[in-house]
């Protein structure tokens, strides 16, 4: 059967422009991860929204074990740090906006996420497709906030004090759709030399579907290994 996830206005992809210079190793390397990582997304979606028999399952489980096994068979990297470490993958900041959590452009479980970030600023799009649903045909309010959460945290490391949240209020205003292009936006401003306050909305349409106000915290990166990546 097609894939019909272009036709549910699904684009997997997560297509934030990749910092990296052309036939780079960086931009070689998060290429081919990206491209993994999107059809590790239709996978996803698509054991969401198959009615997959019993049989098939057991198969299937059997065909992920073992794609499982050989990738343990390859290195492993305990964490952002560690691959940040390694030659030919960029800094720690261009690893970690390829694999953390929530919105990393390489990482398997993350929703089609695109941004572009000015100053003090970000603005962006996100789809929710059938994997992230709560409500039935609406998003799950998990993934709400920890997208917001995410582009709040990108928008206070633009303003190059990076750090942790102190502090997240998110108000739901009304259902986020899935399968639909939802706008994101997020603002910096400077409370003080530790404390940055960054609101954001999350819109579809007219319609604003939530709203977050957060208070981000400077830190010392070297606690987290940042400075030996």
């Amino acid at each position: 059967m097609a894939d019909d996830t272009a036709d549910r206005g699904i684009d997997l992809k997560l297509a934030a422009t990749h910092p990296y210079a052309p036939g780079s190793p960086e931009s070689d390397y998060w290429q081919a991860r990206n491209e993994l990582a999107v059809a590790a997304r239709r996978l996803n979606e698509k054991l969401v929204s198959t009615d997959i028999p019993p049989d098939l399952a057991y198969e299937l489980t059997e065909q992920i074990e073992s794609l499982s096994s050989k990738l343990s068979e390859l290195d492993q990297v305990a964490g952002l740090v560690e691959m940040g470490r390694r030659t030919g993958r960029g800094s720690i900041d261009n690893v970690m906006g390829e694999l953390v959590a929530v919105g990393g452009r390489s990482h398997p479980c993350a929703p089609a996420l695109t941004w572009h970030a000015g100053t003090n600023q970000i603005t962006g799009t996100v789809v929710f497709g059938q994997a992230f649903e709560g409500p039935p045909g609406h998003t799950h309010g998990g993934w709400v906030a920890g997208i917001l959460d995410h582009i709040m945290g990108m928008t206070h490391v633009g303003t190059g004090h990076p750090g942790m949240t102190g502090g997240l209020s998110i108000r739901y205003l009304k259902p986020t759709p899935l399968n639909e292009t939802i706008q994101i936006n997020a603002e910096a401003t400077e409370l003080d030399a530790r404390r940055t306050e960054v609101k954001a909305t999350m819109q579809w349409g007219d319609v604003i579907t939530a709203t977050a106000e957060a208070i981000f915290v400077k830190v010392d990166s070297a606690k987290f290994g940042f400075d030996a990546a």
